[in-house]
C-alpha cells in the first residue's frame, strides 16, 4: 500500500480519534500513550504535544473532517492497533472503532473480528481472521500451478505424514551459494532458527517460503516482537488484506491469544514507534513481494542488491525524532 503523511490538521484529528478510542474505557494506559507518542513524534513536527490536551471527538465530526480515503484507511488500521495496545479488547472500544469506520465509509473484516474478540467469540474470529491470511492464498496458488493434489500432501507435510526429498534437496543445496545471496541467507535462516526446509515432515508448505524470504529482506527476526514488526512491513507491502495482517499478528503476540497454528501466543510485544517505522519501509517498497514475486528468479543475488533494488529502507530513514 501507499503510505500518506498527514498534515497538522489531519494528525491533530487522527491522534484525538486514537486518544478517544483508547479512553473509552477509562484513563490512558501505558501502551496507549505510546501510540499516540509514537505516531505524534514520527509523523508530527517533533516538538511532542501534551496527550491531556486531546479533545475527544465523535464519528461525525470526525468524518467531516478527515475526508481523504487513504488517510481514512490508515486511520482505521491505527485504531485497530489501538484497540489492541493495551493488551485487551473491550466491547466499547470495539463499538466505538466499528463506528467511526462506519462514518469514514471504510469496510474492513478486521473491524468486525475486533467486535467478535471483544464478545469472546475467538473461535469465530480466529477463523476469519486466518482464512484471510496469506496462507490460504498463497496455497490456492501454488494449487493453480502444481494442482489441487498438492493441498493434501501440503497439510499431511505439516502433518509429518508426507515428505518430498526432492524438493527438500533443492533447498539444502541454497546452502552452497555465496554468502550473502537471498539463498544462502535464506539457509542460514533456517538452520539457525531450527525451521524444517519444504519437503521435510512438519514443514510448512513451499507456498509460504516467501514469508521467511519476507524476514530476510526486512531484517526482521523470529521472537514475538519481531514477528509483529514483520507482519507490520508486509502489511506496507501488501495490497492484499492489509487491515487483517494487524488482525492477525496484533492477537497472536499482544492480545495472547492462539491465532496462527502451531505457534506459542504471547502477550504485550508491540513496540508502537517499530511497528510505524516497519509499515513505512514496506510501504515505500517498489514491489509486493506477495503479489508474482518469483524468487528463484533472484536466489543468487546479494541481499544487500535487493533491499536496494526493492527500495527496502533502513528503519532510521524514518525515524524522524525519537519518541519518548
Amino acid at each position: 500500500m501507499e503510505f500518506f503523511i498527514p498534515d497538522p490538521e489531519h494528525l491533530t484529528l487522527g491522534l484525538r480519534t486514537l486518544a478517544t478510542v483508547a479512553r473509552v474505557d477509562g484513563p490512558l494506559r501505558d501502551g496507549e500513550a505510546a501510540v499516540l507518542r509514537a505516531a505524534d513524534a514520527l509523523l508530527g513536527d517533533g516538538s511532542g504535544r501534551d496527550l491531556d490536551l486531546l479533545e475527544p471527538i465523535a464519528p461525525a465530526e470526525l468524518a467531516a473532517g478527515f475526508t481523504p480515503p487513504p488517510l481514512r484507511f490508515q486511520l482505521v488500521a491505527a485504531m485497530l492497533v489501538m484497540a489492541m495496545a493495551d493488551g485487551e479488547v473491550g466491547q466499547a472500544e470495539a463499538d466505538l472503532v466499528a463506528a467511526f469506520a462506519a462514518a469514514l465509509g471504510v469496510e474492513s473484516s478486521a473491524v468486525h473480528n475486533l467486535d467478535r474478540l471483544a464478545r469472546g467469540h475467538y473461535r469465530r474470529a480466529r477463523l476469519d481472521i486466518v482464512r484471510r491470511q496469506w496462507a490460504p492464498k498463497k496455497i490456492a496458488e501454488m494449487a493453480a500451478v502444481q494442482g489441487r493434489a498438492i493441498i493434501p500432501k501440503a497439510i499431511l507435510g505439516m502433518l509429518g505424514l508426507h515428505q518430498d526429498p526432492v524438493l527438500t534437496a533443492r533447498y539444502l543445496a541454497l546452502g552452497r551459494l555465496p554468502a550473502g545471496s537471498l539463498g544462502r541467507s535464506y539457509f542460514e535462516y533456517m538452520v539457525a532458527n531450527e525451521f524444517a526446509f519444504p519437503g521435510e515432515a512438519y514443514a510448512p508448505p513451499e507456498a509460504m517460503v516467501f514469508h521467511d524470504m519476507t524476514h530476510i529482506l526486512s531484517g526482521y527476526g523470529t521472537t514475538p516482537d519481531q514477528e509483529i514488526l514483520a507482519a507490520a512491513f508486509s502489511a506496507g507491502y501488501s495490497s492484499y488484506e492489509v487491515h487483517n495482517w494487524f488482525a492477525f499478528v496484533l492477537s497472536q503476540f499482544q492480545l495472547g491469544l492462539q491465532t496462527a497454528p502451531n505457534i506459542p501466543p504471547a502477550r504485550l510485544q508491540m513496540d508502537p514507534a517499530r511497528l510505524l517505522v516497519a509499515v513505512r519501509r514496506g510501504a515505500a517498497m517498489t514491489i509486493d513481494i506477495n503479489d508474482g514475486w518469483d524468487y528463484w528468479e533472484v536466489i543468487e543475488e546479494p541481499v544487500e542488491a535487493l533491499r536496494e533494488r526493492y527500495h527496502i529502507l533502513p528503519e532510521s530513514a524514518f525515524m524522524r525524532t525519537a519518541t519518548p
